[in-house]
């Protein structure tokens, strides 16, 4: 089929920004060039922060932030009755808060900076197909508008299901997030920012932000990486876990106006957006799982099937996958990490909420550097203690990652005959586990099967040709380079005969 793999937002050139060469000394360095970093440096800007500098591995917003659907919302699935239920009225106030007003900021930026980023205003939508969900549904409307946020109960959509119920807020939004992002870049670097792509943060600690292409000295450190690389001073990486999820953008289709996810996980999601020659598109998603466990679904070709049942007319043009940080209790990480040092702040766990966290987390995190608090700073703390909402997801995920570890003891998933060209998979070779990839020539790529970050399981993802970590998300290429953290090593090459067909 005729189609980009790569998302709409990615035909936008990106700004060149050079890489660091040798040591630097800086008021605030931000690790992490996607949306979150940026707009902590905007934020700090504004309020009289200078002589700041941005570091990132990869180009700028080239991970998260290009692969995002962009909805800015402060609707979250149904978090709201959840919140109310786990952590009272103040603690889901605050959530609440820090997300409507990241709203507000949005569009007050847009205004005053004139940004042509196609910012357009719309309700969102949670709804339903199934009876039983329902009064989960009606639950969040009457929590929600305890909160004051004017949401509705609703039976009738725009979309091509039987839906039972929806909850509808007013006066969210979406937005092109590159163009916006670019933007951005350009008035801080106008502004005196400094800014180095290509360059990978090692390490960092109080004062100080290690890289390979230098040191960086800084008061205060913000780590806006999309997983926190600085993770093992409080044992973070058992805090968060990271999920995927795939966006097909149909053309041809009758255009709808807003914003809509199903309440159930890994339901359709649905969001217009207009393409470069104002074309309606529907950005139509699903399928959200845990990073590294892809079983043997096609993800692709599933979405792409319902969305022919959803829009017979409809055409694909462009096909992606995001990776996002999740944490057990959905609330982000966002505040001072004081277990790594003085002066050093994290922003890390949207689950899957990146352009409204992103904000929140700018806001929140500017305010704590120049006014030393932060009206809603509290509720997304490192160090709360909301045990309850995090039970279940961090049993599920304990006993997960414990069996991941304990794979490398069992047998291998198949034979090397039955991999076939242009495929990967676990094989046993001379008694050892191995994971090899073929080519279209037949030719051979063998790598050890164990994660390089923290020795867990890997796993071949048949959607995207990669290796895929079943603890933690890192990803590799099919000759085991990283392409997504937290792993900063390369996965270990094997020598293997070409000719072994055991």
């Amino acid at each position: 089929m005729d189609m980009e793999h790569k998302s709409f937002w990615q035909i936008e050139k990106a700004p060149v920004f050079p890489s660091l060469q040798g040591n630097l000394q800086v008021n605030t360095v931000i690790i992490g060039a996607g949306l979150c970093g940026l707009l902590c440096a905007y934020l700090l800007h504004l309020k009289g922060v200078r002589d700041i500098a941005i570091v990132d591995a990869n180009e700028v917003c080239s991970g998260v932030t290009a692969n995002t659907t962009a909805k800015i919302t402060s609707q979250h699935g149904l978090i709201y009755a959840k919140l109310m239920q786990g952590l009272g009225e103040d603690g889901a106030t605050q959530y609440a808060s820090a997300n409507q007003n990241a709203i507000k900021l949005y569009r007050q930026i847009i205004s005053s900076e004139q940004i042509n980023c196609d910012f357009t205003p719309c309700n969102a939508w949670v709804y339903t197909t199934w009876e039983e969900k329902l009064q989960a549904i009606q639950d969040e409307v009457q929590a929600a508008q305890k909160l004051g946020i004017s949401a509705t109960y609703e039976k009738q959509t725009e979309l091509p299901l039987p839906v039972k119920g929806a909850i509808k807020f007013p006066d969210q939004a979406h937005f092109h997030p590159l163009k916006f992002a670019f933007r951005i870049c350009d008035i801080l670097s106008k502004a005196g920012c400094q800014i180095y792509t290509n360059t990978t943060a090692t390490a960092a600690e109080e004062g100080i932000v290690r890289t390979q292409k230098g040191n960086i000295r800084a008061a205060n450190i913000i780590s806006c990486s999309h997983y926190p690389f600085i993770d093992k001073h409080s044992l973070l990486f058992t805090k968060v876990f990271q999920e995927r999820s795939y966006v097909l953008a149909l053309k041809g289709i009758e255009p709808i106006r807003d914003m809509y996810l199903d309440c159930v996980d890994g339901g359709f999601s649905f969001r217009p957006q207009r393409d470069e020659n104002s074309e309606d598109m529907i950005l139509f998603g699903a399928y959200d799982h845990k990073s590294g466990h892809e079983n043997k679904q096609l993800h692709f070709e599933s979405l792409i099937k319902d969305a022919a049942q959803c829009y017979p007319s409809g055409k694909p043009v462009y096909l992606w996958s995001a990776q996002d940080c999740m944490t057990h209790d959905s609330i982000p990480y966002i505040g001072r990490y004081h277990s790594a040092g003085k002066g050093i702040y994290l922003a890390t766990g949207f689950n899957k909420w990146g352009m409204t966290s992103s904000m929140a987390a700018a806001d929140i995190l500017s305010d704590l550097i120049t006014k030393g608090t932060s009206r809603n700073h509290a509720v997304f703390s490192l160090d709360r203690q909301d045990i309850g909402l995090q039970t279940k997801s961090f049993v599920k995920e304990t006993v997960d990652i414990v069996g991941n570890f304990l794979t490398h003891l069992t047998m291998a998933d198949e034979s090397l005959r039955n991999i076939e060209n242009n495929h990967g998979g676990i094989v046993e070779i001379d008694g050892r586990r191995v994971g090899i990839y073929k080519d279209e020539n037949s030719k051979l790529y063998a790598v050890k099967p164990v994660c390089t970050h923290m020795g867990c399981a890997i796993k071949w993802n048949r959607d995207e040709n990669t290796w895929d970590c079943t603890c933690h998300g890192s990803r590799f290429d099919y000759k085991g380079n990283v392409i997504g953290g937290p792993a900063m090593t390369p996965l270990e090459r094997l020598e293997i005969a070409q000719d072994s067909r055991r």
